[in-house]
């Protein structure tokens, strides 16, 4: 069993997580959805963002969701969403979506194009989005496509030239991060505090 803190919404910055986020899509849209493989995996990905949800079972991640990102001079597009058929009724796709918005505030973007099935349209409103006026749909492995657009709030610490060049220079998506050393001087502070603690409990210091 699991329960939403058990998962983690990620930037794919290494190749465990690169790797997770196609094994999601291949399961989900190859298998499942028979669509060729050499259409989902069309070589964008090597010039795109992934996302990817996953548990953390031990020493091991268990992906269960990801999405794909690119992007474009005044907006990206959010695309090859995915989530396992067990976590389907869960808050997984929304946690991406999510992540997807924040992460994508912070680089400066304030609109994000997507596309989704006709039938989903009036959910994909729910969650914020509208129709692009004026853009054609799309037919694309037996399915009608309409172009759909959202408009996030500017982030006030969106990335700039200006910015700190520690940010511009952190890991991709751990703009924000506190940097290791304080998370080191954290540790041995929780560590100092448990100590005087229990001198204080069993030596009245």
């Amino acid at each position: 069993m699991f329960n939403d803190k058990d998962i983690r919404v990620e930037l794919a910055t290494s190749e465990e997580l690169y790797k997770a986020a196609k094994a999601v899509r291949k399961q989900v849209f190859v298998k499942e959805q028979g669509i060729p493989e050499d259409k989902e995996f069309d070589g964008n990905d090597f010039c795109s963002a992934h996302v990817v949800a996953y548990i953390q079972k031990r020493h091991r991640k268990l992906p269960i969701g990801t999405m794909r990102i690119r992007f474009f001079s005044d907006f990206v597009k959010f695309e090859r969403m995915a989530v396992t058929r067990n976590f389907r009724k869960t808050n997984v796709a929304a946690d991406i979506m999510q992540y997807g918005f924040d992460y994508a505030a912070q680089k400066g973007y304030r609109k994000i194009y997507g596309m989704c099935k006709q039938e989903l349209l009036a959910r994909w409103q729910r969650c914020g989005y509208h129709e692009i006026e004026g853009a054609d749909k799309i037919e694309q492995n037996g399915m009608t496509l309409i172009p759909i657009c959202c408009d996030i709030p500017q982030n006030p610490r969106a990335l700039t030239m200006v910015s700190e060049p520690s940010l511009l220079t952190a890991k991709e998506g751990h703009w924000y991060d506190p940097p290791q050393k304080e998370k080191e001087f954290s540790k041995i502070e929780n560590v100092f505090m448990k100590l005087k603690r229990l001198k204080q409990q069993y030596l009245n210091y």
